[in-house]
């Protein structure tokens, strides 16, 4: 099984990945943690496609994270594809939620060195800069080019009733 998480920026693609990861004991690549370095300073593409590129070589995989131009191939080996396109502001409200959560902490699906920060670039880019018209289009595009594998969501109760559908039993708070 091979599955593939895309989305906005803290609409809950790595909560929502380390639950499937979990309940179907599959290694799970969050491509946050190997594009940052210490501090949030980004680390050189070619050396985080190339560690895609590993990873993906493996029979089953779950993979948190657009980063549309690195490793493209994942989109076609993915056999599920997993779309979060949550409102800007819902989005928005998680990231003040998970700043509050782990106040100068580290998360496990980031970068070691990166504590959690919630500055004016990254507001910025979650109300705009990450959707500009090119990034609404792209996941218009890969809803009708992987129709047959793509599941989109719109809201947290609809990624609960996903996972409640499969037999997750675990917690379906978000950070």
């Amino acid at each position: 099984m091979k599955i593939l998480v895309i989305g906005y920026s803290s609409s809950g693609k790595s909560t929502f990945t380390k639950r499937l990861a979990n309940h179907y004991h599959l290694p799970a690549l969050h491509i946050d943690r190997i594009f940052f370095g210490p501090n949030w300073v980004e680390r050189d593409k070619k050396v985080v496609e190339s560690e895609i590129k590993d990873f993906i070589k493996q029979d089953s995989w779950i993979i948190d994270g657009t980063y549309r131009k690195l490793a493209t191939e994942r989109y076609e080996q993915a056999d599920q594809l997993f779309i979060f396109n949550f409102n800007r502001f819902k989005c928005l409200y998680g990231a003040v939620k998970r700043r509050i959560k782990y106040h100068n902490q580290n998360r496990d699906t980031i970068a070691d060195g990166c504590k959690e920060r919630l500055n004016l670039s990254f507001i910025w880019w979650i109300l705009f800069e990450g959707r500009k018209k090119d990034s609404r289009m792209l996941m218009k595009k890969y809803e009708e080019i992987y129709k047959d594998k793509v599941v989109v969501f719109h809201t947290r109760k609809q990624t609960n009733r996903y996972l409640k559908s499969i037999g997750y039993t675990g917690s379906l708070n978000y950070e």
